[in-house]
């Protein structure tokens, strides 16, 4: 893998459906309850997540707040959410991937970062931070979802 590129993927098993996981995943006010790492998220346009909503999220990276502007790409309810943020740092992809299991909701989480910023994120540790933050935010997520279930 380039130094210009990198990639954090993780994954959990919800005991929750996937439109319970969804729900959770879907409303931006909770974020900041189940992902430790978001300071805030919003819409710009404040209506519910949906496919070219523009998003606004501030994201504790280990000592480092950054303020994101992203674009959704995709937001399929129970089973994918997607988007594309510049600004604050790297440019990134960022997605989450439901798959339905007979026990729950298996959750996949992985975000793709390019260019100098990639690199920068590397030789401040900040890729080790954002993986601890996607484990505890899946974490959080698993917590909440279970509860609601």
């Amino acid at each position: 893998m380039a130094l210009t590129m990198l990639e954090i993927e993780e994954s959990i098993h919800i005991a929750a459906a996937p439109e319970t996981v969804w729900r959770f995943l879907a409303d931006l006010h909770s974020w900041p309850h189940w992902w430790p790492g978001c300071r805030e998220a919003l819409t710009k346009d404040r209506k519910s997540l949906h496919d070219g909503s523009e998003l606004v999220l501030a994201l504790r990276v280990g000592w480092l707040t950054l303020k994101l502007q992203a674009r959704v790409e995709t937001a399929t309810p129970q089973r994918a959410l997607l988007w594309v943020s510049t600004g604050g740092g790297p440019a990134g992809r960022h997605a989450f991937f439901l798959d339905a299991k007979p026990n729950g909701t298996f959750v996949r989480q992985r975000a793709t970062f390019s260019g100098a910023g990639a690199l920068l994120f590397r030789l401040l540790r900040l890729d080790v931070a954002t993986r601890r933050m996607s484990q505890r935010g899946l974490r959080g997520l698993k917590r909440l979802a279970e509860r609601a279930s």
